[in-house]
């Protein structure tokens, strides 16, 4: 049995305290904050692998495009202070939230959320750069089972970075664990973590 347990290769459970911050447009993020009420992600990520023959060889050069994604994040709540982080929305004099949109760049949000791990730890996973879709008007008569349909639709992009070495790179999304980034964990709570970034 090894010394140290691979938490990559234990079982997942559940999905919690979901966060979002603003991206700004300098590549910055706003404020971290948490919302509660998620009851799903489903997230699929693609990457598209060019190979240029060569020598006989037909994969003598791989190319890789940037990794991104698209899915589904399904609330029970969706607050409407939550709207204006996600949503190009505005409040009226009246104090009416306002959905249009019309022209304006859709809102780009760091978001996450937190799984539990077989051997008792923690994974936080973070999405640097996310565009929501409003969710469908679809609502029926209180059966006692049944509540509004908050599935929001998401498209993923990646978030462009400076490492350590000073070099411009890529992260679509992070995976930081509990138990194995334990020196890192505490400080990584209050801010949307940024690779290669000093905690």
């Amino acid at each position: 049995m090894p010394e140290t347990l691979d938490v990559s290769q234990l079982y997942e459970v559940g999905n919690r305290k979901f966060f979002a911050a603003e991206l700004n447009s300098d590549g910055t993020f706003g404020d971290k904050t948490y919302h509660e009420g998620l009851i799903e992600v489903k997230l699929d990520f693609s990457q598209e692998i060019t190979d240029i023959p060569a020598d006989d060889i037909p994969d003598f050069i791989s190319l890789a495009s940037a990794v991104t994604g698209e899915g589904t994040v399904k609330f029970a709540v969706l607050p409407y202070s939550v709207y204006s982080k996600f949503f190009n929305v505005k409040e009226d004099r009246n104090g009416a939230v306002v959905v249009s949109g019309k022209g304006e760049k859709p809102k780009q949000v760091a978001f996450g959320f937190y799984s539990m791990v077989g051997d008792g730890s923690e994974s936080m996973f973070t999405i640097y750069k996310a565009s929501f879709s409003l969710p469908s008007l679809s609502t029926v008569s209180f059966d006692g089972k049944t509540i509004r349909d908050l599935t929001l639709n998401v498209k993923i992009s990646p978030y462009a970075y400076t490492d350590a070495l000073g070099k411009e790179q890529q992260a679509t999304y992070t995976i930081i664990n509990s138990k194995t980034n334990s020196d890192i964990w505490a400080s990584v709570q209050d801010e949307i973590y940024i690779p290669d970034c000093e905690v």
